[in-house]
């Protein structure tokens, strides 16, 4: 394990597991008490160590402003490769050995980009996961994340789709009174913050979604109420 603290009191911790390296962050005014955790799964062509870096993923989550333990995982690089964390539990437990820190009390939101959806599916399953972040990954297993978001009210779905917009499309026809804007706002109304099925369509690209640093922490900013 690798801990550093970066800007102000934030900290970060590099775990190193059988499954591949773990980074959480927590911000400089983290309070678990009502802190959320967030858990992000990167997309093909890259590992976590790189997506860390070159998507400046602690500025990202900084920028949304969430009071929350942030955690990136290791994920398939490649349709090839395997997923490394089938299980969030086993996860969540590597991250609260490895910093020494309990979890927090608030909910849990998994997010992911691209060809995170085969990670985030085997997720849909534990009780732990309220949210679900979908970032131009309904790639594949759509019919598991429009059942997860129809089934249980209490869960939240939020769709940013760019190249993925037909198959989103498809979601949201099979969930009515999901709400949709298009293009990504410079803030969130009332509406859209309440909203429980929220979809957003945009020509923002499908790398630049990630990379640019705008869409994850507007999505993330989107579970303030």
């Amino acid at each position: 394990m690798l801990g550093m603290a970066h800007a102000a009191e934030s900290k970060h911790w590099r775990l190193r597991t059988d499954r591949g390296p773990i980074h959480v962050w927590i911000p400089a005014d983290y309070d678990r008490e009502t802190a959320l955790t967030v858990v992000f799964v990167h997309g093909y062509n890259v590992d976590v160590d790189t997506a860390w870096s070159d998507y400046h993923l602690e500025d990202q989550f900084a920028h949304s402003g969430l009071n929350a333990m942030f955690i990136a995982c290791a994920a398939p690089s490649a349709l090839n490769r395997p997923v490394m964390w089938s299980s969030l539990s086993a996860l969540l437990r590597e991250v609260v050995e490895g910093t020494g820190q309990m979890l927090p009390l608030g909910q849990v939101v998994a997010a992911g980009h691209s060809g995170a959806y085969r990670t985030l599916v085997h997720w849909l399953a534990n009780p732990l996961v309220h949210t679900l972040v979908l970032l131009d990954a309904a790639y594949g297993e759509e019919d598991q994340f429009m059942q997860w978001a129809r089934d249980d009210k209490r869960h939240r779905l939020i769709n940013v789709a760019s190249d993925t917009v037909q198959e989103s499309n498809w979601i949201a026809a099979f969930l009515p009174g999901m709400k949709r804007l298009y293009g990504l706002p410079e803030a969130w109304t009332d509406d859209a913050r309440a909203a429980r099925l929220l979809y957003i369509s945009t020509d923002i690209g499908h790398m630049p979604m990630i990379t640019g640093g705008v869409a994850l922490p507007l999505a993330l900013r989107a579970l303030t109420r």
